[in-house]
């Protein structure tokens, strides 16, 4: 920090999670905590707060792991120049790279649900079946972190929009990218209701597994009721059982 002159954000800073702690202005510029989807090398999905400074014409980032709308934005930028140059291209690029990117695990899970749905609705319970049951519940995880990032993005949008003078192409391209999460989020949405009625099919498909199991059970209770009041009658203490000198009476 000393180096580069810029007061940077600490890590509690970084979980603050209120609006004023992610979104504000102060003598050191203009600050922005946005929340990145990742996947790690286990497939486990997660936000990670990246911190945006704008200072001086300046954009300071700092975040605690690699990115894959960083990695994505580098790629690009070694084939694409930028148009204006400036600290809020650079961000809304950003913002905009991060917006594809969620936009393509929605559309993953959109693929995925396809593919489970076909196992679940045929009610096959087995080793496929619930390892059906925990994908669902995996999508429906990855869902939920994708919708609270397009959130705090459209949050961090209207922000920069209100408090900053954007010049005229990037303010069209913030608009851009807002439009672009307001499409993203009923479809985002749908995903919660699919994965909510896949759930409770599965579901009736169990309980109905089990009411055939405990049916199955009640018929062979029945079956050996009588034997079992046989057993029962002769089983008390009587002082009279000539049955006992028989062949083949009691064991």
């Amino acid at each position: 920090q000393s180096e580069l002159g810029q007061s940077l954000a600490t890590r509690p800073e970084l979980e603050d999670i209120e609006a004023s702690a992610r979104f504000f202005e102060d003598d050191d510029g203009l600050h922005i905590h946005s929340f990145f989807f990742f996947e790690d090398a286990e497939d486990h999905a997660g936000n990670s707060t990246v911190a945006f400074t704008i200072r001086d014409g300046r954009l300071f980032t700092l975040r605690e792991r690699e990115l894959p709308a960083f990695r994505l934005y580098r790629m690009r930028a070694r084939s694409q120049s930028m148009v204006d140059g400036n600290a809020y291209e650079l961000l809304l690029d950003l913002f905009e790279t991060k917006i594809e990117q969620l936009a393509d695990e929605i559309e993953n899970i959109y693929s995925d649900l396809e593919q489970l749905s076909r196992v679940i609705m045929e009610g096959h319970q087995g080793d496929e079946y619930d390892e059906a049951l925990s994908t669902l519940a995996e999508l429906e995880d990855i869902g939920w972190k994708v919708r609270l990032c397009l959130m705090d993005t459209q949050r961090a949008l209207n922000f920069l929009v209100r408090k900053a003078r954007l010049p005229g192409g990037q303010l069209e391209q913030a608009r851009e990218i807002l439009r672009d999460i307001e499409s993203l989020l009923p479809h985002n949405e749908s995903l919660f209701q699919k994965v909510n009625f896949l759930m409770q099919a599965a579901m009736g498909f169990i309980n109905i597994e089990q009411n055939r199991i405990i049916k199955i059970f009640s018929v062979v209770s029945v079956v050996f009721l009588p034997p079992t009041l046989v057993a029962s009658s002769y089983g008390m203490n009587f002082e009279f059982m000539p049955e006992l000198k028989w062949s083949f009476g009691y064991p």
